[in-house]
């Protein structure tokens, strides 16, 4: 192997030494990126939970926002969606407008969709998003918004003074569309044929009506809670967003969390209820 040699230094000194990399250096810096892997394999999916959690948390204070900017100027909720055939939701260019539609925008860099949710969860739908890259100079206008949260049907249209307790009722929640990962949707909008209508993810219904509760609404429908699908809201859900727990905006603007058995209707809960 090559070496270096200094002609000035003392007569009995010792090489420069290899100018190339040893044996021994390689298998140290070998030894050095197996462990950072280790660690982050280790390491890195605890932490994109927790940026994914932040994350959500912050596009749901954005969207609380948006809402009681709407609810201001309008005296009321944003409608969930725009009627069609059937009372299923009209399509503009294959899309529904609902409630995400027509609020005001989000600041740059919140997003209608958890980054915890998987696609099939969403429901697109009409308006204008953003979309930004660490790839990309410039941040793209998007001419549909990719939605994740629903809106509690209920609400639609109401006034905030409908709401008895503002603190206690939920508003907004995370939700999956048309029964993705086996959520609880025993209800879909269907045409007049009975044809299930493909998008519903944007809307919070009960178990026997996509509006109003009545005295035989047992459970709300399509939160994001995987394996759900036959009613049983008791047992451990794996896999949800964010642990076994959803992210829920109350009418007042907070954020909490929803467990699988708050799908279930409570005796004296205001949670699911209105004037």
């Amino acid at each position: 192997m090559s070496q270096q040699y200094d002609a000035d230094a003392p007569e009995g000194s010792n090489e420069l030494g290899s100018q190339y990399v040893s044996k021994k250096d390689i298998i140290w810096i070998f030894a050095a990126i197996v462990v950072i892997a280790i660690i982050m394999a280790i390491v890195g999916p605890s932490m994109k939970k927790r940026a994914d959690e932040s994350n959500c948390k912050s596009y749901m204070n954005a969207i609380a926002s948006a809402i009681s900017q709407y609810a201001v100027m309008n005296d009321g909720f944003p409608p969930l969606y725009a009627v069609g055939e059937n009372g299923s939701p009209a399509l503009v260019d294959g899309k529904p407008i609902v409630w995400a539609s027509v609020i005001p925008p989000l600041p740059r860099g919140s997003k209608f969709f958890c980054p915890a949710s998987k696609h099939e969860e969403h429901v697109r739908v009409n308006g204008k998003s953003i979309e930004t890259s660490m790839f990309q100079k410039d941040e793209k206008i998007l001419s549909h918004i990719d939605l994740s949260y629903g809106m509690f049907s209920a609400l639609s249209g109401r006034k905030v003074s409908d709401v008895a307790n503002d603190d206690q009722t939920i508003l907004i929640a995370e939700t999956a569309n048309h029964g993705a990962l086996d959520t609880y949707n025993p209800l879909p909008f269907t045409l007049e044929d009975q044809t299930p209508v493909p998008f519903d993810g944007f809307a919070i219904g009960f178990n026997n009506s996509n509006g109003l509760p009545d005295a035989d609404s047992k459970f709300v429908t399509r939160l994001a809670f995987p394996n759900t699908k036959d009613g049983n809201f008791d047992r451990e859900v794996t896999d949800a967003r964010h642990g076994k727990n959803v992210f829920a905006i109350y009418v007042d603007g907070h954020i909490g969390r929803l467990t699988p058995s708050d799908m279930r209707m409570k005796t004296n809960s205001y949670m699911w209820m209105v004037r």
